[in-house]
């Protein structure tokens, strides 16, 4: 008897994507979730073997599934590359040779990105099934499934039931893990599952889509024994994923308990984070080890929190900055100008903000909003989400750009932001108009 044979590839980990190589924490937790079913899996990442890429060697063993993950469709800046034809050329190459080898083969296709444009894949990539939602229990009924269809007397069926959702302990194969540190990706991911999926309704945002359950946490016994592993492997900063850490006060709080408790030496963690008023976790936040804690403020000005549909006002963020300064938990916000209703007024008064109450270091920002599948935004312009694999942007006045420039403060304009404002700017200018179902706003695209 044997077991069925995946070859999982993380597309992500291709060379020349025009972004810095992340650790595959979704795939990785597949393939840990395709152990645990009793599947046997082939987990390629260009990261940690780049010679693959050339050879396709994990092409000659035995398999019945070739599964492609992907967790980034492009860099979302205005200037970033358009990569799907690039993924598209190297996931059709693999196809190709894997049929040589294996007519029979199930093309699966998942990942993040996959589940933010389903229309668009499914009209571009070739597969046999996807994975768009609920992982855990389409990934067991399409084995299952296809188990059934081979109707191989040497193939060992999966087990009886789907596992628990992120109810099992993530494997981190230490390899890949180095690989990943080597290339300079100090931050490993592991997911906490704090209070499950964002609760927020950014009008931007289409994290929705990417799970239809939002009300589960993993259980803290996994998380000790999954950092405990990472530690070991060599691991000193982790970064906790899914959306923001403290969507769940309790959780979140359990969990800097535990770190507390661990007291592993020089373990340092990072997360997003909503921003609260809430002094106990910020307070624990410090005690556990808290390197940094990023929050996408998006804006300072009150009319565009309104706009964007942060669900925090002006007050909270300066009350969760102070107690930053006070527990000294290093904060980053992020910034994105031009959206609905963005002016000159708003810019000023969000670099008014900044100028008062950040550092050099605390601020990072971009320019142009992408229009995502599924998010509000997506709604209110009446766009169909198959169109919008190609990056599309909101329209802005491209004076945005000059008053950003005016009402910051120099000390947070280095050159090198200078050159890369310039390449947003160019690539802004170039993109071509269109007009949308809203009478006041519109979008620009690449390729319209």
């Amino acid at each position: 008897m044997r077991n069925y044979k995946v070859i999982l590839v993380n597309l992500n980990s291709l060379p020349n994507l025009g972004f810095s190589p992340v650790f595959p924490v979704g795939a990785n937790y597949v393939c840990s979730l395709l152990s645990e079913m009793g599947a046997e899996v082939d987990f390629i990442d260009f990261v940690q073997r780049p010679d693959l890429l050339e050879t396709l060697d994990f092409l000659e063993k035995e398999f019945d599934c070739i599964a492609f993950s992907i967790r980034n469709l492009d860099s979302m800046e205005l200037d970033g590359e358009y990569l799907v034809d690039y993924y598209l050329k190297i996931t059709t190459f693999i196809i190709e040779q894997g049929r040589q080898r294996n007519p029979d083969v199930k093309i699966l296709l998942g990942g993040s990105a996959f589940t933010a444009y389903p229309k668009g894949f499914a009209e571009v990539f070739p597969f046999d099934a996807a994975i768009d939602s609920d992982t855990e229990e389409r990934l067991f009924q399409f084995i299952t499934g296809h188990i059934e269809e081979m109707q191989d007397d040497q193939l060992a069926g999966i087990g009886g039931t789907c596992p628990e959702r992120f109810a099992f302990e993530i494997k981190y194969q230490p390899e890949l893990v180095k690989a990943y540190l080597a290339l300079g990706a100090k931050q490993i991911g592991i997911p906490t599952r704090c209070g499950g999926r964002c609760p927020m309704q950014c009008i931007y945002c289409s994290y929705g889509l990417l799970d239809q359950n939002t009300h589960y946490t993993r259980p803290l016994n996994l998380l000790r024994n999954e950092i405990i592993q990472l530690y070991q492997i060599g691991v000193r900063e982790l970064f906790f994923t899914d959306s923001l850490i403290n969507i769940s006060p309790e959780h979140a709080r359990n969990l800097c308990l535990l770190l507390i408790e661990l007291n592993l030496p020089e373990l340092e963690w990072t997360a997003y984070a909503r921003p609260t008023r809430n002094e106990e976790f910020l307070r624990l936040a410090a005690l556990s080890g808290c390197k940094t804690l990023s929050v996408s403020f998006d804006t300072f000005s009150p009319a565009m929190l309104t706009n964007l549909k942060k669900g925090f006002s002006v007050h909270t963020i300066s009350r969760f900055i102070a107690l930053c300064a006070q527990y000294k938990v290093n904060l980053v916000g992020l910034l994105l100008f031009g959206g609905p209703g963005e002016t000159e007024l708003t810019i000023k008064e969000t670099c008014e903000f900044a100028n008062r109450f950040l550092e050099p270091g605390q601020l990072f920002f971009s320019f142009g909003i992408r229009i995502s599948p599924g998010s509000g935004l997506e709604t209110l312009l009446g766009q169909t989400g198959n169109e919008l694999l190609i990056p599309h942007f909101l329209g802005f006045d491209e004076r945005i750009f000059d008053f950003v420039l005016t009402h910051l403060d120099g000390r947070f304009i280095s050159m090198n932001l200078l050159l890369k404002i310039s390449k947003w700017r160019a690539a802004y200018k170039a993109m071509s108009c269109k007009q949308t179902a809203h009478p006041q706003l519109s979008m620009v695209c690449p390729e319209c």
